[in-house]
């Protein structure tokens, strides 16, 4: 029953120096507000990024482009020799009819643009799924057909080099968080440190009837998780507020249609720990403040 009641007394007063402070609580908030914010937003991508390399790495293909005045001889002959690699595991023949077809399901926003268009660009063409290994020995047989081969795409080649950009963002972004992590804490610690000193009176007051140093210290501490919990709430639906939007304005444009396809915001788990994060941001800040309180 003790414990119950010094629990209550801590979120008691926590609250009250929680909502006492206003103006400078507020700012508290803006600015955990704003580094969960970023860190939701670097998150979502990064998780993202890493969702679509293991597709990539896991489904690669080819896709092969003919030329307008390749024969069906050419095409059946082509197709026959890339059946027969080592590596190859599927070869679908797309006519540019239905190759038309999967362009504006893949653009919607480009259909009903028939008349700009003309006639139709999209050419005949082969989509091949093959062993990444294996992708050389691909190329070098379409280099040798030439008069029937336009062009090829293979996204499997920009693996290595997304890879490496995303990896040398990673650390750009880890250094980023751990700063934020640190003003955010620092921000908790000063907003603590002035509801301390505005209440140095009671403070004394506790400690001359007896009361012991954690009862003073616990309520500062509780203030300080509920500022890294309002934080974190608001950091949290501001950037995934922040991240659809960008996503609604970047969706349609070609160039970013094949990774936003299967985008998708955090798990209600990711999205969980980092609220935690902000939490024992608000934790750390207001315990290094409130064990600053001097026993006297």
């Amino acid at each position: 029953m003790r414990l119950v009641s010094d629990l209550e007394f801590y979120i008691s007063e926590g609250w009250k120096n929680f909502s006492r402070s206003k103006g400078t609580t507020l700012i508290s908030i803006f600015i955990i507000a704003i580094s969960i914010a970023i860190i939701t937003i670097f998150s979502t991508f990064f998780v993202n990024i890493d969702s679509y390399l293991n597709r990539m790495r896991k489904n690669p293909y080819v896709s092969i482009y003919l030329k307008d005045n390749a024969s069906p001889r050419d095409i059946k002959l082509l197709k026959d020799k890339v059946s027969l690699l080592d590596g190859v595991k599927e070869v679908v023949f797309i006519p540019k009819e239905k190759g038309l077809k999967i362009f504006y399901k893949t653009f919607p926003n480009f259909k009903g643009s028939e008349n700009e268009l003309g006639a139709n660009p999209i050419p005949d063409s082969f989509v091949v799924k093959i062993d990444s290994s294996k992708v050389d020995t691909l190329i070098s047989l379409l280099n040798r057909y030439k008069d029937v081969v336009d062009d090829y795409y293979i996204p499997y080649s920009l693996y290595n080099r997304v890879q490496k950009i995303t990896s040398g963002f990673s650390l750009l972004a880890f250094i980023l968080t751990i700063v934020l992590m640190i003003s955010s804490v620092i921000t908790i610690y000063n907003v603590i440190k002035i509801t301390i000193v505005s209440r140095k009176e009671d403070i004394a007051i506790m400690q001359l009837v007896g009361a012991n140093m954690r009862y003073i210290r616990m309520p500062f501490v509780f203030e300080g998780i509920l500022q890294g919990l309002t934080g974190g709430i608001a950091g949290i639906l501001l950037g995934n507020l922040s991240v659809l939007y960008l996503f609604s304005h970047y969706s349609h444009i070609p160039a970013f249609s094949m990774f936003l396809r299967d985008f998708h915001i955090l798990s209600p788990s990711f999205q969980f720990k980092i609220l935690l994060f902000s939490i024992l941001f608000g934790i750390a800040g207001s315990l290094i403040a409130s064990l600053q309180i001097e026993y006297k």
